[in-house]
């Protein structure tokens, strides 16, 4: 039944209760009943005026008998009534916020699930391709660089072109195969990268997330001397920027993001601010493990796998600021540094007196 005719069907219940008081003064006892529609039915200030109303018209209705029980009883039953009401509606709406949360706890659940599973995968895959430069792909450089030099002694043992050209052929064979399979290797050790990075630099990667962004106009600085980062420290950096400019994208009703990339000489720092309708982090924390901020938990975690930081500065109306620090100790480069960059090593039969990175 709709809100009108409710109220309709509900004033025609209490004219005909009106009417029926003069007539059987029992009848005085049905307002209990009208205290649960009124407050039901008018479920604002309405209802409770109405309980009002129809205490009022109880107890004038015994004017010519009045006693204290004829005022006590309808207005006891009426505060009663309204405490019940109150009980009630507040269980309702702590049982709608408890099932509610429950729902975001499930969702929660399987993102998380799914942010892990990603995670483990991603790792996996990176520790394959360290496995497949360090093993392999070195090994196909090294038997490159052996052919080329067995290749020159060759030459230089004075035998006879036509003795040697069978050799040279065979030599030649051997070293077009393993640059074959160095340029398979290769190509692995590309794909098992992160996506963004395996295509550009931390900076571009960077620059395509934020172009992906919608609705917020985001910028990119990079500040310092920029140098290569080791691989796992560049893919936290990109998936902890994801998250900060995905938050920004969804929750903060931002004009604009400013996203700034610092290179020092012993950590590496990623800020991104907004100016956005911000929030309380306090509050936030607050809340159950994974329930609203299970983003922040997520950045906070990769951060830490780097032995970083993160800070985030926000309060309601004034924007955002999220801030990653992660340090960069110069003996732990070098040997990531050979993984990302791979891809870029020369035919080392071409250039035989370089050292393969």
């Amino acid at each position: 039944m709709s809100g009108g005719k409710s109220q309709i069907w509900l004033l025609a219940l209490t004219l005909l209760w009106v009417l029926l008081i003069p007539m059987q003064p029992t009848a005085i006892y049905l307002v209990f009943p009208l205290y649960f529609l009124y407050l039901q039915v008018l479920d604002d200030i309405r209802g409770v005026i109405a309980v009002i109303g129809a205490t009022a018209v109880s107890v004038f209705s015994q004017w010519t008998n009045l006693t204290a029980g004829a005022i006590l009883g309808p207005t006891v039953a009426a505060l009663v009534s309204i405490g019940i009401d109150y009980a009630f509606k507040t269980l309702w709406k702590v049982s709608a916020e408890r099932e509610e949360l429950i729902a975001e706890l499930l969702e929660t659940r399987s993102q998380l699930a799914d942010t892990e599973r990603a995670a483990g995968i991603a790792a996996e895959r990176q520790r394959i391709a360290h496995e497949i430069h360090d093993t392999l792909a070195q090994g196909l450089s090294s038997i490159q660089m052996l052919l080329y030099v067995a290749e020159q002694e060759l030459k230089k043992t004075g035998i006879g072109d036509d003795e040697a050209e069978t050799i040279l052929k065979r030599i030649d064979q051997a070293r077009t195969t393993a640059a074959d399979n160095l340029g398979e290797a290769r190509a692995m050790i590309a794909a098992l990268q992160p996506a963004a990075l395996s295509r550009t630099s931390l900076e571009g990667a960077l620059h395509r997330v934020a172009n992906g962004i919608v609705g917020t106009e985001v910028t990119i600085a990079v500040e310092g001397d920029e140098h290569q980062l080791p691989m796992r420290t560049e893919a936290s950096l990109l998936r902890i920027a994801q998250g900060a400019m995905g938050n920004v994208a969804k929750h903060a009703a931002a004009d604009r993001c400013h996203v700034t990339l610092t290179y020092g000489d012993d950590e590496v720092r990623l800020d991104v601010v907004d100016d956005g309708c911000g929030f309380d982090p306090a509050a936030v924390g607050e809340r159950p493990r994974g329930l609203g901020h299970i983003g922040l938990d997520a950045m906070r975690q990769r951060a830490a796998e780097q032995h970083g930081t993160l800070t985030v500065e926000s309060a309601p109306g004034q924007g955002t600021a999220v801030s990653i620090a992660i340090p960069v100790a110069e003996d732990t480069q070098a040997p990531e540094r050979r993984a990302t960059a791979l891809t870029q090593v020369e035919d080392p039969g071409e250039h035989p007196e370089e050292t393969v990175r």
